[in-house]
Protein backbone atom coordinates (compact mmCIF):
# COMPACT_ATOMS: atom_id res chain seq x y z
CA UNK A 1 0.00 0.00 0.00
CA UNK A 2 1.69 3.61 -0.73
CA UNK A 3 1.83 6.14 1.47
CA UNK A 4 2.23 8.91 0.16
CA UNK A 5 -0.36 11.00 -1.40
CA UNK A 6 -0.28 12.72 -4.87
CA UNK A 7 -3.92 13.24 -6.02
CA UNK A 8 -4.89 12.14 -9.92
CA UNK A 9 -6.71 15.23 -11.64
CA UNK A 10 -7.24 17.22 -15.20
CA UNK A 11 -8.30 20.69 -15.55
CA UNK A 12 -10.81 20.21 -18.55
CA UNK A 13 -12.17 23.17 -20.31
CA UNK A 14 -15.45 22.86 -18.35
CA UNK A 15 -13.53 23.05 -14.68
CA UNK A 16 -11.37 25.75 -16.39
CA UNK A 17 -14.32 27.89 -17.74
CA UNK A 18 -16.41 27.31 -14.36
CA UNK A 19 -13.18 28.30 -12.04
CA UNK A 20 -12.87 31.38 -14.58
CA UNK A 21 -16.17 32.07 -13.99
CA UNK A 22 -15.76 31.96 -10.04
CA UNK A 23 -12.99 33.81 -9.89
CA UNK A 24 -14.77 36.73 -11.88
CA UNK A 25 -17.47 36.26 -9.17
CA UNK A 26 -14.57 36.55 -6.56
CA UNK A 27 -13.34 39.51 -7.97
CA UNK A 28 -17.00 41.58 -8.24
CA UNK A 29 -18.05 40.57 -5.06
CA UNK A 30 -14.60 41.48 -3.39
CA UNK A 31 -15.24 44.97 -4.76
CA UNK A 32 -18.26 45.10 -3.07
CA UNK A 33 -18.50 47.14 0.62
CA UNK A 34 -19.78 44.46 2.66
CA UNK A 35 -20.76 45.33 6.55
CA UNK A 36 -19.63 43.32 9.18
CA UNK A 37 -22.87 41.53 9.46
CA UNK A 38 -23.94 40.85 6.44
CA UNK A 39 -20.26 39.44 5.99
CA UNK A 40 -20.96 37.36 9.33
CA UNK A 41 -24.49 36.35 7.54
CA UNK A 42 -23.07 35.52 4.54
CA UNK A 43 -20.46 33.10 6.48
CA UNK A 44 -23.21 31.83 8.84
CA UNK A 45 -25.20 30.59 5.54
CA UNK A 46 -22.64 28.87 4.22
CA UNK A 47 -21.93 27.09 7.12
CA UNK A 48 -25.39 26.48 7.34
CA UNK A 49 -25.70 24.93 4.24
CA UNK A 50 -22.35 23.43 4.10
CA UNK A 51 -23.60 21.14 6.97
CA UNK A 52 -26.92 20.11 5.03
CA UNK A 53 -25.07 19.09 2.34
CA UNK A 54 -22.19 17.19 3.91
CA UNK A 55 -24.52 15.26 6.20
CA UNK A 56 -26.68 15.02 3.53
CA UNK A 57 -23.96 12.77 1.80
CA UNK A 58 -23.72 10.21 4.96
CA UNK A 59 -27.74 9.87 4.55
CA UNK A 60 -28.77 12.85 7.02
CA UNK A 61 -32.43 13.82 6.13
CA UNK A 62 -32.73 16.75 7.97
CA UNK A 63 -34.02 19.52 5.51
CA UNK A 64 -31.77 23.04 5.59
CA UNK A 65 -34.42 24.63 7.77
CA UNK A 66 -34.47 21.95 9.89
CA UNK A 67 -30.74 22.25 10.05
CA UNK A 68 -30.75 25.73 11.23
CA UNK A 69 -33.47 24.87 13.84
CA UNK A 70 -30.87 22.14 15.44
CA UNK A 71 -28.41 24.42 15.31
CA UNK A 72 -30.10 27.11 17.05
CA UNK A 73 -31.47 25.23 19.59
CA UNK A 74 -35.16 26.06 18.41
CA UNK A 75 -36.21 22.48 16.78
CA UNK A 76 -36.13 18.79 17.66
CA UNK A 77 -37.47 16.22 15.41
CA UNK A 78 -38.31 13.34 17.23
CA UNK A 79 -36.89 9.66 15.73
CA UNK A 80 -34.16 12.00 14.05
CA UNK A 81 -32.25 12.03 17.17
CA UNK A 82 -28.81 10.75 15.09
CA UNK A 83 -29.27 12.94 12.34
CA UNK A 84 -29.34 16.16 14.87
CA UNK A 85 -26.35 15.13 16.72
CA UNK A 86 -24.60 14.73 13.38
CA UNK A 87 -25.34 18.66 12.59
CA UNK A 88 -24.39 19.62 15.99
CA UNK A 89 -21.32 17.76 15.49
CA UNK A 90 -20.73 18.75 12.15
CA UNK A 91 -21.41 22.57 12.88
CA UNK A 92 -18.65 22.49 15.54
CA UNK A 93 -16.36 21.06 13.80
CA UNK A 94 -16.43 23.63 11.43
CA UNK A 95 -16.78 26.45 14.14
CA UNK A 96 -13.50 24.98 15.60
CA UNK A 97 -11.59 24.60 12.09
CA UNK A 98 -12.30 28.24 11.55
CA UNK A 99 -10.57 29.18 15.05
CA UNK A 100 -7.56 26.65 13.36
CA UNK A 101 -7.73 29.14 10.28
CA UNK A 102 -7.95 32.13 12.63
CA UNK A 103 -4.78 31.15 14.15
CA UNK A 104 -3.12 29.57 11.41
CA UNK A 105 -2.59 26.34 13.20
CA UNK A 106 -0.72 23.72 10.90
CA UNK A 107 -2.81 20.97 9.89
CA UNK A 108 -1.58 18.04 11.72
CA UNK A 109 -3.52 14.37 12.51
CA UNK A 110 -4.24 15.54 15.96
CA UNK A 111 -6.55 18.74 14.41
CA UNK A 112 -7.99 16.31 11.81
CA UNK A 113 -8.68 13.78 14.71
CA UNK A 114 -10.12 16.26 17.22
CA UNK A 115 -12.56 17.96 14.16
CA UNK A 116 -13.85 14.02 13.70
CA UNK A 117 -14.05 13.70 17.79
CA UNK A 118 -16.01 16.94 17.38
CA UNK A 119 -18.18 15.29 14.98
CA UNK A 120 -18.76 12.08 16.50
CA UNK A 121 -19.70 13.48 19.55
CA UNK A 122 -22.40 15.87 18.69
CA UNK A 123 -20.25 19.01 19.18
CA UNK A 124 -19.83 18.13 23.02
CA UNK A 125 -16.83 20.49 23.78
CA UNK A 126 -15.08 18.14 26.16
CA UNK A 127 -13.81 15.52 23.38
CA UNK A 128 -10.23 14.18 22.58
CA UNK A 129 -8.78 13.41 19.87
CA UNK A 130 -10.25 10.09 18.46
CA UNK A 131 -8.15 7.19 16.99
CA UNK A 132 -9.00 6.01 13.68
CA UNK A 133 -11.31 3.57 12.61
CA UNK A 134 -11.21 -0.15 13.03
CA UNK A 135 -13.63 -1.09 10.89
CA UNK A 136 -15.05 -1.11 7.52
CA UNK A 137 -18.16 1.17 6.75
CA UNK A 138 -19.60 2.18 3.34
CA UNK A 139 -21.57 5.29 2.35
CA UNK A 140 -24.92 3.87 1.08
CA UNK A 141 -27.78 5.75 -1.22
CA UNK A 142 -30.00 6.30 2.13
CA UNK A 143 -33.14 5.86 -0.61
CA UNK A 144 -31.97 2.42 -2.96
CA UNK A 145 -29.36 1.49 0.27
CA UNK A 146 -27.28 0.68 -2.71
CA UNK A 147 -23.32 1.25 -2.07
CA UNK A 148 -21.92 4.80 -3.50
CA UNK A 149 -18.69 4.56 -1.72
CA UNK A 150 -16.53 2.53 -0.29
CA UNK A 151 -13.70 3.85 2.04
CA UNK A 152 -10.25 2.66 2.40
CA UNK A 153 -10.01 -0.28 4.82
CA UNK A 154 -9.23 0.32 8.70
CA UNK A 155 -5.92 -1.14 7.84
CA UNK A 156 -4.49 1.34 6.11
CA UNK A 157 -6.06 4.52 7.50
CA UNK A 158 -3.53 5.34 9.46
CA UNK A 159 -0.69 5.26 6.92
CA UNK A 160 -3.13 7.25 4.62
CA UNK A 161 -3.63 10.10 7.04
CA UNK A 162 0.44 10.87 7.70
CA UNK A 163 0.94 10.76 4.17
CA UNK A 164 -2.06 13.33 4.01
CA UNK A 165 -0.75 15.40 6.14
CA UNK A 166 2.30 15.36 4.63
CA UNK A 167 1.21 16.53 1.59
CA UNK A 168 -0.90 19.39 3.00
CA UNK A 169 2.79 20.79 5.01
CA UNK A 170 4.35 20.65 1.56
CA UNK A 171 1.96 22.29 -0.09
CA UNK A 172 1.80 25.42 2.22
Amino acid sequence: MPTHFNPIFSITPVIARALMRIEAAKQKVSLLPLHPQVLAGLRETAKLYTTHYSTMMEGNRLNPQQIKEVITLEGHFPGRERDEQEVQGYYAALAQLEQYAAQNHPVTERVIQMLHALVMHGGRTNVTPTLYRNGQNVIRDSTTGSIVYMPPESKDIAALMKSLVTWIQESI
